[in-house]
């Protein structure tokens, strides 16, 4: 603890004189940092979903060749 300190430390507290006390609801209300944030994790969510459909749109065979080279790869992977 600060020496400079030590002379209040001990002293009682007597609330404030000019102000109302504020309620507990006005309290959490005011409070509150991450109230912000509501509805954060649903953007995330969409933002995520939408990166995975593009993905996948992105690794889809273009024209047909690049389909039929799709097909013989797999077919022949499977091939015994």
């Amino acid at each position: 603890m600060k020496e400079e300190y030590k002379d209040i430390i001990e002293l009682p507290y007597s609330g404030v004189r000019h102000h109302v006390r504020m309620s507990m609801h006005e309290r959490a209300a005011q409070l509150s940092p991450f109230a912000s944030l509501t509805g954060h994790n649903d953007m995330l969510e969409d933002t995520a979903r939408e990166k995975e459909a593009v993905d996948l749109e992105n690794d889809r065979p273009k024209d047909f060749d690049e389909w039929y080279a799709m097909l013989m790869q797999m077919t022949e992977q499977q091939s015994f």
